[in-house]
């Protein structure tokens, strides 16, 4: 979960202690949540050459077909500057192609390639592990609900 440690060892504080001030602030716990899972899962995800955002855009293409690049930044909820270094990092790395739409010969098409649909499944497996041991200290029961209420206030 969260280390002991902050990154100011001088601090002599752990960094697994709640500040009182933010403690009921969901803002704060839920950034400090992202940041603790990002810790266990960004490193699994760099072994394959992907950020959280990469293999969030190969997921939605894989899963829901090939879109343009703005269709697929508004899909997933980030900005058209972090789209565009997003995609061309799937490009350069060959996890995605970018193809004539033939519904409009001036715009194109995003597509995952056969490495990118590979690519995936195995950022798909090393995230399940990272969220396994991110909610361990919960129940099965406490992990459901805790996904389910974050989707309703999502929706």
């Amino acid at each position: 979960m969260i280390s002991k440690t902050d990154d100011n060892p001088r601090s002599g504080e752990a960094a697994s202690e709640l500040p009182p001030a933010l403690a009921d602030r969901i803002g704060f716990l839920l950034g400090r949540a992202h940041l603790a899972h990002l810790k266990i899962a960004g490193p699994r995800l760099a072994e394959l050459g992907l950020s959280g955002k990469g293999m969030g855009a190969l997921g939605i293409l894989v899963t829901e077909g090939p879109r343009s690049q703005q269709q697929l930044g508004r899909r997933q909820g980030i900005d058209r500057t972090t789209t565009v270094a997003v995609i061309d990092d799937l490009e350069r790395t060959g996890l995605v192609e970018r193809r004539r739409d033939p519904a409009d010969r001036r715009a194109y098409a995003l597509h995952a390639t056969a490495k990118g649909r590979r690519t995936l499944t195995r950022a798909t497996e090393a995230t399940e592990r990272a969220e396994e041991q991110f909610l361990a200290p919960l129940s099965a029961g406490e992990q459901q609900q805790l996904k389910s209420l974050l989707g309703r206030l999502l929706a």
